[in-house]
């Protein structure tokens, strides 16, 4: 497990455990401001919105994706983020690259696919349990008859997978009960997901990321 004597200020990549799969952490500060001017991928109006702790969330979603781009040898400065029905893509003219951000209240995640076509990333603390209305919201009837006996890290998963593949095409949770989740892929509408756990836990946080199936 990382914790907080291996932290640096900045982002932080960790293996994903997929082909051409790059994902990056960092921890967010929920307290102090951040000084935004000029930092590519955002939306000034739309950030002086926030309040703060969800401003902080947002900005450090946007720098492990800004530190992504750099590592591939692109330029965030020269393109800007789509959401579209293959979910967030970063389109600079030239490249159109499938990415995905989350974050939680203290970590912020992104991924980036090379040469893929749709990928969406969660990230959880790993003791979320979850609750019996928010499995109702999102699931099947018969999803949530099983997976109130299941184990809490079960039912945590199940629900990271259905966001994972949700952001893929752009819909989010609105997609939840039509994505049917198995313990190693995901499907929806018929289409075939890959699914990853990242084995190492960061900051006590599980990540899941689902990918375009490379037969779908």
């Amino acid at each position: 497990m990382i914790g907080d004597d291996n932290l640096r200020d900045g982002p932080r990549q960790i293996e994903s455990g997929m082909a051409s799969v790059h994902v990056c952490w960092m921890k967010v500060d929920s307290e102090s401001a951040v000084d935004i001017d000029g930092l590519p991928l955002t939306n000034p109006s739309q950030i002086a919105r926030m309040v703060p702790k969800r401003r902080n969330q947002h900005i450090a979603g946007r720098l492990c994706l800004i530190d992504l781009l750099r590592r591939q040898g692109l330029n965030p400065s020269s393109g800007e983020l789509n959401l579209t029905s293959d979910g967030l893509r970063f389109c600079d003219g030239e490249s159109d690259i499938a990415v995905s951000i989350a974050h939680s209240e203290s970590l912020a995640v992104a991924a980036l696919f090379v040469g893929g076509k749709r990928i969406g990333i969660d990230c959880e603390p790993k003791f979320r349990d979850l609750s019996k209305g928010a499995l109702q919201e999102f699931c099947t009837p018969e999803e949530v008859q099983s997976l109130l006996s299941a184990d809490p890290s079960v039912r945590l998963y199940h629900w990271m997978v259905k966001e994972a593949v949700g952001k893929a095409i752009g819909e989010g949770m609105a997609a939840s009960r039509r994505i049917h989740v198995t313990s190693t892929e995901a499907t929806l509408d018929g289409i075939r997901y890959s699914v990853q756990s990242i084995p190492e836990t960061i900051l006590n946080h599980r990540f899941v990321i689902a990918i375009l199936h490379s037969d779908s």
